[in-house]
């Protein structure tokens, strides 16, 4: 791993732990085992190794929808296998840093509003397209309001005033959420996908 890279892997994994604003470039130097000098070399100031370790998580986040898209065999097996990245990235990321970045980084903030609406928003759609296309959807949905409902749902379970994480498990809501979701939206054929996938036990 090239010097760069391994100075926003560190960078992004305190951030993602400690939020932004406690984290120094001296940290991040020490946790990479350089000098605070060669962080400056890579970049001019925090700002710009804020924007960038950004930038770095939400490509990561795209590449993981393509993934997912690409080696699922239908609609719904690639919602669900989607869940464990989205599960993941709530677990490993800390509520204060997206709030520093919102009140400290404008131009950062602006990037993580257009990969809600151009990453994850446009992702819900083509899933919805595709499962009506695979028969497993209801063709009766109207994608744009049942794509916003869901991002809005899957940002609900993030946001720890909805959900405090010493009442609730993480994973129980993000469950409990999608399968009712995926159960809305899916037809006589998809409820059969679903259940498998989701081991639902139909006389439940």
């Amino acid at each position: 791993m090239e010097v760069k890279e391994r100075i926003l892997d560190a960078a992004l994994k305190m951030f993602r732990t400690y939020g932004m604003k406690s984290v120094t470039m001296f940290d991040i130097a020490r946790d990479c085992g350089i000098s605070k000098k060669t962080v400056y070399e890579h970049f001019t100031d925090k700002q710009g190794l804020v924007k960038e370790s950004m930038q770095f998580m939400l490509d990561e986040q795209l590449e993981t929808y393509r993934v997912c898209q690409e080696s699922a065999q239908n609609a719904i097996e690639e919602l669900i296998n989607g869940l464990k990245s989205i599960e993941w990235l709530a677990k490993t990321v800390n509520p204060v840093m997206l709030y520093e970045v919102e009140k400290y980084h404008p131009e950062t903030w602006k990037a993580v509003q257009e990969f809600k609406q151009d990453g994850v928003l446009r992702n819900i759609k083509e899933n919805l397209k595709r499962g009506i296309a695979e028969g497993l959807y209801r063709n009766d949905l109207k994608i744009d309001i049942v794509a916003r409902m869901r991002q809005l749902q899957l940002e609900s379970a993030f946001d720890p005033a909805q959900y405090p994480a010493d009442q609730f498990n993480l994973h129980e809501v993000m469950y409990q959420v999608s399968a009712h979701y995926i159960l809305g939206i899916a037809t006589l054929k998809g409820h059969k996908l679903v259940n498998q996938y989701l081991q639902i036990n139909e006389t439940d």
